[in-house]
């Protein structure tokens, strides 16, 4: 750092400022050098207090002033290096300055260095603990991803485990439905009279003949087809009074006469003398319904 004190009152200070440090080539100097310049007047209190710290016993004055460590010390402070009284030449002021810095250029240039070690190492703890936060982020991130995806997993998992128990429940009472129906279906009336004779195509091909009373109704035309399969098969009927609890039965299967075509949903409130289409014979065929059975299941 460069100081220069002055004081209007000296003859020489016009002179000295226009000749001197306006010189483009003091300039150019001080700027190719990085050198910090501090001015002031010393009859302003600032540049006053710094003459007397200084000693400037004339004016102009100047002081080149840069770290330095003393014998017994490792920590560099700052000390004035060059006092500059009376130049009246740039070129003169320039060679004072340039010596200077040569003659203290290694001291300087290795605290510098060291200034600039410790500002590389102060930066690179920066980067270091800015890389390692950004690292550890990334890491959270994607450790919170990996739980997120694990519990969706095991959500997904649990969720379909406890789907397949409700449809094996489901299919448990459907049997258990079935086998009540089966439990509860009553024998084949052997009077010829008072009774509808009906013929079934079932779904799987089979044919099947079967006689009815008058007061059966067309749920119990479904319920004879449900069964059907038990009965074909010599399946022996079992002793159930009630049907499973919490279980609404849906047939998978449609029975409509061929022609014309008339279907007859599930209906247990006419018999089948009321209805003039099934007494006292007819030909009805069952279709099975394709829906999926899981989808059936959930209704």
């Amino acid at each position: 750092m460069l100081v220069l004190l002055q004081s209007n009152d000296h003859d020489d200070t016009e002179h000295f400022c226009r000749t001197v440090l306006a010189s483009n080539r003091l300039i150019d100097f001080i700027n190719d050098k990085q050198i910090l310049v501090w001015a002031g007047d010393v009859c302003e209190s600032e540049a006053h207090k710094v003459s007397y710290t200084l000693q400037a016993t004339t004016y102009p004055f100047m002081a080149l002033i840069a770290l330095q460590t003393s014998l017994g010390s490792s920590t560099p402070k700052m000390s004035v290096i060059e006092r500059i009284e009376d130049c009246q030449h740039p070129e003169e002021l320039i060679s004072q300055i340039d010596i200077a810095i040569e003659r203290h250029g290694t001291v300087m240039n290795r605290l510098k260095h060291e200034r600039e070690q410790r500002e590389y190492e102060r930066q690179l703890r920066v980067d270091q603990d800015k890389a390692y936060r950004e690292s550890l982020k990334l890491d959270q991130e994607k450790a919170r991803k990996a739980q997120e995806a694990k519990d969706a997993e095991e959500r997904i998992k649990k969720e379909k485990e406890l789907e397949a128990q409700r449809i094996a429940l489901l299919k448990e009472k459907r049997a258990e439905y079935i086998r009540y129906l089966y439990a509860q279906l009553p024998e084949e009336p052997l009077k010829a009279d008072k009774v509808a004779k009906l013929s079934f195509r079932l779904a799987n091909g089979d044919r099947v003949v079967r006689q009815f009373p008058q007061d059966a109704t067309v749920e119990t035309l479904y319920r004879f087809v449900e069964v059907y399969p038990l009965l074909k098969d010599g399946v022996k009927k079992q002793d159930i009074q009630e049907p499973p609890s919490d279980y609404t039965h849906q047939y998978k299967f449609t029975v409509h006469s061929p022609y014309p075509r008339m279907e007859y949903p599930p209906d247990d409130s006419k018999t089948l003398s009321e209805i003039k289409s099934l007494w006292p014979r007819a030909t009805l065929v069952v279709d099975a319904v394709d829906d999926d059975d899981d989808e059936e299941e959930m209704m």
